[in-house]
Formats: C-alpha cells, structure tokens, sequence
C-alpha cells in the first residue's frame, strides 16, 4: 500500500519553447507526447505478470521559420514479473524491455532496435513503507547505459505519501481534497536516445531531461484522472550525435544547444488509487 497508484492507462503532452543558446532570434518549440498502456495479471500465489506499451512522439520546429522541424519517436513494450515472498516481505522485480526508437523515415532495421531491462527488489516491513533497489540498463543508440536505482515508498499519514525511485522519479504528494484533488513535487531525470535515417548517416539524437516540477490531479469521476505539470528543465537539450561515436554534430539546426527552459504538461489518465481499493493491490513497479 506504500506506492499509491498504478495507472492503466495515461496519456499527456508536455511542451516546451526556448531560445538557441547562441542566439536571441531562434526558438525551438517541442511537443512530446506520450501514450502508455499497463496491464498487470495477478497469480493465486500472489505473483504478477507486468506487461506495459509505452509510446512517445516528440515534435521540434525552429521559429521564425518553421521550415526547419524533425519528429522522433519511440515504441517499447516492457514485460517482466513481480515475485512476492510467502510472508510478503519481500518483492522483486525484472523487466526486459524491448524498444524501437527512431526518426522513421527508413523501414525499421537493427539501426533503431534498442534491449534493455530493470531489476528491483523491495523490502516492505510493513503496509506504510517499502524500500528499493535495483539496476536499470539500455543499450542506446550512444552505447550501455546503466542506472542505479534506489528509492523509498512512504505512507506517512492519509495525506502525504513520498513515492518513487531515484535518480529517475519522485514525488512527494499531498491530498488536499480527500481522494479528489492531490498536489506535489516531482522530481524527474529521463535520458533516452532515437537513431536518425540513412539520410542523416544513422547519426542519433540523445536527450537528457531534467525537471523538477509542481503537479496537480484530479479525480473528474472515480478512476478518470486529469492532471497538470509545471516546472522548469535543468537538463541538456536534445541533440545530434555522429553514428558510433560521442561527437556531437550541428548538421541539422533543430538539434543545437538550448538555454534551460520552463516546461508544462497536461494529461488524463485511468488511475487505480491502491489506497482507496479495499483488497490488498497489485503494486505497480
């Protein structure tokens, strides 16, 4: 009961616009979309099959001129099992994760496939509190990329839960209204990387989000969610790399260094809240 919700499904758009690092003139405006899918299947003997879609379509364009744009996207579909000890202490979690992140302007090939995974294993002493560690690794278009992982889901009264795992996600949230209207603070850092057409050389994209962000949800009726993010990116902006290496590029001007920048993102979403079910829930990794 620690981690307070899973959603089934969510949907939401975050959007950003800032000037060129070397220029006054020149904006770049993105739109990123994501569309994401959960569905757990939980066993008689208390273990859950985890299977998620996760999509994202991100959409850049130079102003004035709008001439210059590129849009990115990606598709992963990660599918692994939660594992629970007969006393319940203990829980671990392995994921692996397929993925196909690109431009797609050519036909989909070994270029744009990315394999990567999580592990996690949770202590829960008790229904208020559980602990996390773990490991997560990608094989991006960059490279290995592997992530440390640690984190502490804390019920510290009806009102306030702290919820996540860093460096990646977390929160710390407030239910203003009962079971209607919550507020906080979310900490997010996301890197992902998408290879770019034959083209483009097969160079590649990376970008590394940081966000530190005030949130708001809100129940419309039981389970329907709508939600709101305002916060600001300290994180590196998406840009071009050579193909096999870890030079950057400056062929395409959509992807050139941009100064921090404030960003927002709305969204809706069918949310199962394990803290207003009346039976013991499948936990969302």
């Amino acid at each position: 009961m620690a981690q307070p919700f899973a959603d089934i499904l969510n949907f939401n758009c975050q959007t950003f616009s800032s000037n060129y690092s070397d220029s006054v003139h020149w904006k770049n405006k993105t739109d990123d979309y994501f569309l994401n899918f959960f569905l757990p299947k939980e066993f008689k003997n208390g273990q859950t099959l985890l299977v998620r879609l996760n999509t994202e379509m991100m959409n850049s364009t130079i102003s004035p001129d709008s001439s210059y744009s590129s849009r990115l996207s990606s598709v992963s579909m990660p599918v692994g099992m939660k594992l629970v000890t007969k006393n319940k202490k203990w829980e671990t979690v392995v994921l692996v994760i397929p993925k196909i992140a690109s431009d797609f302007k050519d036909a989909v090939d070994g270029y744009d496939l990315q394999y990567g995974g999580i592990f996690l294993q949770h202590y829960v002493p008790n229904n208020k509190l559980k602990i996390k560690a773990g490991l997560y690794y990608n094989h991006e278009a960059f490279g290995n990329f592997f992530v440390p992982l640690v984190g502490v889901d804390w019920r510290i009264n009806d009102r306030i839960n702290l919820y996540g795992i860093l460096p990646t996600n977390y929160k710390v949230e407030f239910n203003l209204i009962k079971n209607k209207l919550y507020i906080g603070i979310n900490f997010k850092s996301f890197t992902r990387s998408f290879r770019l057409s034959q083209k483009n050389k097969y160079d590649y994209v990376r970008y590394d989000e940081v966000q530190v962000k005030l949130f708001v949800d809100y129940f419309v009726v039981p389970k329907v969610l709508v939600f709101a993010e305002l916060g600001y990116s300290i994180g590196k902006s998406p840009w071009q790399y050579i193909y096999d290496s870890k030079d950057k590029t400056y062929s395409n001007p959509v992807y050139t260094p941009i100064k921090n920048y404030p960003m927002i993102s709305l969204g809706v979403a069918y949310r199962v809240r394990f803290d207003l079910e009346k039976k013991e829930p499948v936990v969302n990794p």
